[in-house]
């Protein structure tokens, strides 16, 4: 193509010369005739190069086409379902004799005002290290539905054979999300075959099994706390929420699911941002004002903290989160 154009070109050239009144002498018109030659030449020459680049080009494609997979396999978020990695390392121990000061500092300060019986439970799956502050039993308030649902897992298969597992499931949901009182006590009743009494008994007898041996479930929700209570010490949920955390009881990963959509978020979570994932359970009473949480930071750590006996409803909660938010901003910068 590039030869015929410029072949083209030369004839027109040769019959425009020969129309100039003749006044160029013929080894001018050689001169000419031979550059215009020399011309196309290189000009063929520059379009054989080009066409011989885009050859080796399409080749070059081909091969990388045959080097490809049939597929490229979708990117996928994958969750752990556990995290035994998480396990002690000696080398990370982290010295947490000033957050217990920290935290003394706010317990005083909120006791000061709502006076009642404190209680904190820090664990650290990653480096094994453990804060623990005044342990003694109190009052469980709902944060025993986290035990009735580890209850309620670990006879799930007996349970779907008797009742709906649909039902079933929503009930669990609804007992921890949205604290409802009438979903726990039907699950202990059916936890006992219809008894509510045994099926508190099947709670405390699956806490001692774990070794919670501080737990246990002296009435149903719904009933006052004059005769029995339900109670639990900060180190037995935090032990419980550990065992869970490490996929160590049956169905832990839905109960992380059933927790992590939690709607009472005003105490421990408060006090974390909200990039940071969670996983929680509450407990009030009139006097009472529990949370106990996973906190999936970099490392996972849990936390529990119990008041007692408590004058009002805002301060100890307010507590709460301050606490939360002093153990986050004291750990966080040291794992």
């Amino acid at each position: 193509m590039f030869y015929n154009c410029f072949k083209e070109d030369v004839i027109k050239g040769t019959v425009e010369l020969k129309k100039s009144e003749k006044k160029i002498k013929n080894k001018n018109k050689g001169k000419i005739i031979i550059a215009v030659t020399i011309t196309c030449l290189f000009l063929l020459s520059a379009a054989a190069v080009s066409a011989a680049v885009v050859s080796a080009r399409d080749k070059a494609n081909s091969a990388e086409e045959e080097n490809l997979p049939a597929e490229t396999p979708d990117i996928v978020e994958v969750q752990p379902e556990a995290v035994q990695y998480y396990v002690a390392e000696d080398q990370y121990n982290i010295d947490m004799t000033d957050l217990q000061t920290e935290i003394e500092n706010i317990i005083s300060n909120t006791q000061a005002v709502a006076g009642g019986d404190w209680s904190v439970y820090i664990y650290i799956p990653f480096t094994g290290d453990t804060l623990s502050m005044n342990q003694k039993k109190m009052q469980a308030a709902s944060t025993i539905k986290l035990f009735i649902m580890g209850a309620v897992y670990e006879n799930y298969d007996n349970l779907i054979s008797k009742y709906d597992e649909s039902n079933l499931n929503t009930l669990i949901k609804d007992m921890i999300t949205i604290s409802s009182n009438e979903s726990a006590d039907e699950l202990v009743t059916m936890l006992g075959g219809g008894n509510s009494s045994k099926g508190r008994k099947i709670v405390t007898d699956y806490c001692k099994s774990l070794g919670l041996e501080n737990t246990s479930m002296g009435r149903m929700m719904s009933d006052d706390n004059v005769v029995s209570d339900n109670y639990t010490t900060t180190e037995d949920t935090a032990k419980f929420l550990e065992m869970v955390l490490n996929g160590d009881l049956p169905h832990s990963k839905e109960m992380v699911r059933v927790m992590e959509k939690q709607e009472r978020t005003s105490k421990i979570p408060a006090g974390i941002p909200k990039t940071v994932a969670f996983a929680n359970k509450t407990g009030e009473l009139e006097d009472v004002e529990n949370d106990a949480a996973i906190i999936f930071s970099k490392y996972p750590y849990i936390i529990c903290v119990m008041s007692d006996g408590v004058l009002d409803y805002q301060t100890p909660v307010d507590g709460i989160t301050k606490i939360s938010n002093t153990v986050y901003n004291y750990l966080i910068p040291k794992m």
